[in-house]
């Protein structure tokens, strides 16, 4: 299992034009007054205190050389992928613990507002272990219109061509077999992975948070139906997971629609001002986190690599669009129940929490584990809680031990 020998190593090394010219533009910014008494009020979204600061900051004191050096620590690499009836797009990834011995080969899909840099935390206790522990081979991929990969020039690359894309990289990385993990956006992905490379190449697959559920119907899925009847009440957990799910859909989830229904309109904002593409995602981090205590230079580092990204940061949100539009013999292919031993992790502060008896539905899930605290970006919040949860499902004795072969046939 070689790489393929289209694979360069990569570095990233944005230009001093680019820095100079973010910096005229962070120089000029024109910001909205605010009718909040309450410095520290998010309702209306980012409060004007907060920008004022982390504006500043980006201008005169965050070192973008010193966090790309951090980056550039992990190894990076790009490849060409050809993309059926879209071209062939130039792929930026991350591959860690390449060619360790008994390394179980795993791909790990991010969403918006994420990118590669949301995965790093969760590099290193993935890639460790015992000696009693499964390690993992790991491969981040930007995806399309991310980070430093490619974009499309042309309507029509949709999840469906994502999950093909990170297919055909593990392909020509080697793995004939191989795991799927991811979040938001990941996780629709990895549904489709596992709908459609199961059981040749996809062998078990792993999410952090779960769509848009409602509860198991009986005329749908009597059995769910019934398992859900049987459980007894909702625990007050459950309540609170429904009650914000319902929040997020009544009054989080305008930048959904928007992004559906007319991104370049909001893409004309976020590619011009670098003061709109910061309000825009650290809506975010706040919103769907729980209580993580951000740092200046992981929200200006997370939001720069939008900034500088290969294609600009509008091409990330027509994900949404082009996603809406698939065929329904897409959607029916990829959306079906997924027979791919699956897990999931739960986390409370996620944007979807609906009690995980109503994701039973979607797929074949043989380990499910619910968490006291977090929220939608697992990874980076709780980068330790979510490698446990995927060591204990590949351990021996977990659900999917040896279910898929690493290099030396773990």
């Amino acid at each position: 299992m070689a790489d393929s020998g289209d694979s360069k190593p990569f570095t990233i090394n944005i230009p001093d034009g680019k820095l100079s010219l973010l910096n005229q533009k962070l120089s000029l910014a024109t910001f909205p007054d605010t009718i909040l008494e309450d410095d520290n009020d998010w309702s209306h979204g980012p409060p004007l205190p907060t920008m004022r600061r982390l504006v500043e900051y980006w201008r005169n004191g965050f070192d973008w050389k010193a966090a790309e050096a951090r980056l550039n620590l992990i190894p990076q690499y790009t490849i060409p992928i050809d993309i059926d009836g879209c071209g062939t797009f130039n792929i930026h990834y991350l591959h860690v613990n390449k060619g360790a011995k008994n390394a179980i080969p795993l791909i790990l899909v991010y969403g918006w507002p994420g990118s590669f840099f949301e995965m790093t935390k969760i590099l290193g206790p993935l890639a460790n272990g015992d000696g009693d522990e499964p390690v993992f081979e790991i491969i981040v991929p930007s995806l399309v219109g991310y980070g430093f990969s490619d974009g499309a020039k042309k309507s029509g690359f949709s999840c469906f061509k994502q999950a093909e894309m990170c297919h055909k990289l593990m392909l020509k990385l080697g793995f004939s077999e191989y795991a799927v993990q991811g979040g938001d956006w990941g996780m629709i992905i990895t549904r489709i992975m596992a709908n459609l490379y199961y059981p040749e190449h996809v062998k078990a697959a792993h999410i952090n948070n779960s769509d848009e559920c409602d509860p198991p119907s009986f005329f749908k899925n009597p059995i769910y139906w019934l398992q859900n009847q049987l459980r007894g009440p909702y625990t007050e957990a459950e309540k609170a997971g429904i009650k914000r799910t319902q929040r997020f859909l009544t009054e989080g989830y305008g930048y959904n629609l928007m992004h559906k229904h007319r991104p370049q309109t909001v893409g004309y904002s976020i590619v011009d001002s670098p003061v709109g593409l910061l309000g825009w995602i650290l809506d975010k981090l706040q919103d769907w986190t729980d209580e993580y205590p951000w740092t200046d230079d992981e929200i200006l580092t997370w939001v720069s690599i939008f900034w500088f990204s290969t294609s600009g940061p509008t091409a990330s949100l027509r994900l949404y669009y082009e996603s809406r539009r698939s065929s329904q013999e897409e959607k029916k292919k990829g959306f079906a129940w997924a027979k791919c031993p699956m897990g999931i992790s739960h986390f409370p502060m996620d944007i979807n929490v609906s009690p995980i008896v109503w994701a039973r539905p979607t797929g074949n899930f043989v380990f499910e584990r619910v968490h006291k605290s977090g929220g939608h970006f697992a990874a980076w919040e709780k980068p330790d809680i979510l490698a446990g949860d995927l060591k204990d499902m590949f351990k021996k004795g977990g659900p999917v031990y040896g279910v898929v072969k690493g290099r030396d046939g773990y």
